[in-house]
């Protein structure tokens, strides 16, 4: 038997979760392909026994990028089984009900659903900075329900979550209301003088949202606050609101393979 994870990671909380689901099925025997739904050019589903999709989630929903895999992604007509998960700051979120169905849709059997809490990558715009020990705790409960799944999965047992409609409607409301927010938020991003114009967040932005200028790195309109840039700067040089933002994904963000 052999899986393919489709994930995609804006700071590196969902690809650490990945890697956690190939390292479990790897004891029990089974091969694991992690794929960044970044690079896809064409897919090679026949190759393999189930999928895998993982995101990352920006109030309540996954991101566009996501959806438009998901456009892209060959139907299945012989209910091949899928495993949905998603990470966020808060304990639950409307993303993987909804990525359940739209997988459904094109043919695949979703037999687990999961949703793991991480850390808070915009805790200086939402919600609170996620402290260390308590990200440590969170790692560690994210690594005990993925090695549940994969458990049930091996036992032909279902993994649920259980979100009402109401719930899910307004997930749906909310994520699209401040999706359409995004693109003008992004210009509260700046980069300082100290920039070197290295090319780091330029080469790894998922949306090709920042240029550089002759004062440093520019932000348009794209953004999908994934704030992959803000965390992987090597010398902290972009602003939000022209504040310093602590780059608490430092740690978590070397697990994404960069450009």
């Amino acid at each position: 038997m052999k899986g393919i994870l489709y994930y995609f990671s804006g700071t590196g909380n969902t690809k650490w979760v990945g890697d956690r689901f190939k390292d479990s099925f790897y004891k029990h025997g089974i091969e694991i392909d992690l794929v960044n739904i970044e690079n896809v050019e064409e897919f090679e589903i026949d190759n393999y026994d189930f999928i895998i999709l993982g995101t990352s989630v920006y109030a309540e929903l996954e991101p566009k990028i996501v959806d438009d895999f998901i456009e892209k992604l060959p139907s299945n007509k012989n209910n091949m089984k899928a495993i949905v998960y998603s990470t966020q700051a808060a304990k639950t979120a409307s993303a993987v009900s909804i990525l359940k169905g739209k997988l459904e849709k094109k043919g695949y059997k979703v037999v687990a659903e999961s949703m793991l809490q991480m850390s808070n990558n915009y805790y200086f715009g939402v919600g609170k900075k996620t402290e260390q020990h308590i990200f440590d705790i969170a790692k560690d409960n994210a690594y005990k329900q993925v090695n549940k799944v994969v458990e049930n999965f091996l036992n032909n047992k279902d993994t649920k979550v259980h979100l009402s409609h109401l719930r899910i409607a307004g997930g749906k409301l909310m994520g699209k209301s401040y999706s359409r927010l995004f693109p003008k938020m992004s210009k509260n991003f700046t980069s300082t003088e100290e920039c070197t114009k290295c090319g780091l967040c330029l080469r790894n932005c998922p949306k090709g949202n920042i240029t550089f200028e002759n004062s440093g790195a520019i932000f348009h309109g794209k953004c999908m606050f994934c704030m992959r840039c803000i965390h992987i700067c090597p010398i902290n040089a972009i602003r939000y609101k022209d504040k310093k933002i602590e780059q608490t994904q430092k740690d978590m963000i070397k697990n994404l393979i960069l450009k």
